[in-house]
């Protein structure tokens, strides 16, 4: 009798974990030292075993804004990006002058506030422009939205203020 329960309770947990892990699609980032200040969302699919492709949402400065990261396999990417959040486009720069503090990626120049909301709110976003095709250029935003809260959060001045305040409010009415 205690084994068959034993065995069932084991099972009932085991599926639990597995439906979490895979409602967890943006964590924090798994290169080493930037667990606090970076979250990333990789695509599902590989075109090649050992291939992957990641999107970086990552503070290199507390008070400053944002910065994207794209992160594959391969040569540096550079050059002018679309980034499709469900159905809105936004032009993104991967400049190759800019030093990425990460490795294997290239820091986008600047990451306008739309394309951060709209990924916040959307459901998947894809990259066109790069040498990752569809459908591997694909990843779901799937809990992005707490993932890069928490590191937009930790980014911000260390000292409250009024501004700190009210962006937080306006940002919250934008998803009511």
């Amino acid at each position: 009798m205690r084994l068959p329960f034993l065995s069932l309770l084991i099972g009932c947990i085991s599926l639990a974990e597995m439906a979490t892990a895979q409602a967890t699609s943006w964590t924090s980032a798994k290169i080493p030292g930037e667990q606090n200040r970076a979250v990333q969302g990789c695509a599902d699919d590989a075109q090649n075993p050992g291939d992957w492709f990641c999107i970086v949402i990552r503070c290199d400065r507390p008070g400053s804004p944002l910065s994207l990261y794209v992160s594959a396999p391969g040569p540096d990417i550079h050059g002018d990006v679309k980034l499709i959040v469900d159905e809105q486009s936004f032009s993104v720069s991967l400049p190759a002058s800019l030093k990425s503090p990460l490795p294997l990626s290239s820091r986008a120049e600047a990451l306008p506030y739309a394309a951060l909301d709209a990924m916040k709110a959307g459901s998947a976003i894809s990259v066109q422009g790069l040498q990752v095709q569809a459908p591997y250029n694909r990843i779901s935003l799937e809990n992005s939205r707490k993932a890069i809260e928490r590191v937009e959060w930790a980014c911000e001045a260390p000292y409250p203020g009024p501004t700190r305040f009210w962006r937080r409010i306006v940002r919250r009415l934008r998803f009511l």
